[in-house]
């Protein structure tokens, strides 16, 4: 599962450092800790080990040291393959989402059906189909900071199909 951590922190790290670069002034800092639940409370611990089933929060803060306010500031957050994005993790809670990381919109993503009868319906898209979240910060005043987050659960890996079991010898 490192493989997987490291990937998701890489990841991550190239969508924050795209609003940075975008913003001189503006750095963002990256962290990923794992969740526990502790006396019915939760507690964010290191994440270099993750298994299936464990919930991670990934945060970033962006933190404006220039003399000037940033404008215009958007914070994107990945939410990496093989795991789900966790309901009503988001914070701030109006983040937008997508499921390609290049079209958002409000939360719910909706989508299309068609159904065997020709009829088409509207349907929420899994969360576990959500690539990112966005939110729009706005504008960052000078010496000040803005932190996002998001929590998701790693997915339990893909099984193989069996193989087919081969002709018996005669």
């Amino acid at each position: 599962m490192n493989k997987l951590f490291t990937f998701c922190m890489f990841a991550a790290g190239l969508a924050l450092g795209q609003v940075a670069l975008a913003q001189s002034a503006v750095t963002s800092t990256l962290a990923a800790q794992r969740v526990d639940m502790v006396d019915g409370k939760p507690v964010l611990k290191p994440a270099a080990q993750s298994k299936p089933g464990d919930i991670i929060e990934y945060s970033s803060t962006y933190k404006n040291s220039g003399a000037s306010a940033a404008d215009k500031l958007q914070a994107t957050l990945p939410v990496p393959a093989g795991t789900t994005l966790i309901a009503g993790s988001a914070e701030p809670a109006q983040a937008l989402a997508s499921t390609d990381g290049v079209v958002f919109a409000a939360m719910p993503l909706m989508r299309s059906v068609r159904q065997p009868d020709g009829s088409q319906r509207s349907e929420a898209v899994p969360l576990a189909d959500y690539r990112a979240l966005r939110w729009n910060v706005g504008t960052l005043a000078a010496g000040r900071s803005a932190v996002v987050s998001l929590r998701v659960r790693i997915d339990a890996p893909a099984t193989a199909a069996p193989a087919a079991q081969s002709a018996s010898k005669p």
